[in-house]
């Protein structure tokens, strides 16, 4: 049997690290860093969220009860996600072996694909 990605990239210990490491790096990054500011007034919280988003996402405990709809709200721009994304890609070449690293940008390009669909229907 195939091990999920979840298992692969180190289950919650890896998954941990790989959020925790990328909102360090993102939160600062001077096109978001605003946005951070206005809305989220609670990172320990906001970190484990993502986390079960991500865990949810790769294959693991499906412990994410959130939607995606909170960001239609922010008002992203195209640069917010490429700024998002390429965060997303160094932290992930960073930490992960290639291939673990290539299946999660991948996925998070189709989050955001799909982030930018909903937006669109919703202006």
């Amino acid at each position: 049997m195939e091990r999920s990605l979840y298992e692969r990239i180190g289950g919650n210990a890896g998954l941990s690290r790989l959020v925790k490491w990328f909102y360090a790096k993102l939160r600062y990054e001077p096109e978001v860093e605003d946005l951070f500011k206005q809305h989220v007034h609670d990172w320990p919280a906001h970190i484990r969220l993502i986390i079960d988003f991500w865990s949810t996402m790769t294959g693991g405990p499906a412990t994410y009860a959130g939607g995606m709809g909170k960001h239609i709200f922010l008002r992203l721009q195209a640069h917010h996600y490429a700024v998002w994304l390429a965060v997303w890609e160094q932290n992930c070449i960073e930490l992960l072996p290639h291939a673990e690293a290539s299946e999660i940008i991948q996925l998070a390009h189709n989050i955001g694909d799909d982030l930018r669909r909903m937006e669109s229907r919703a202006r």
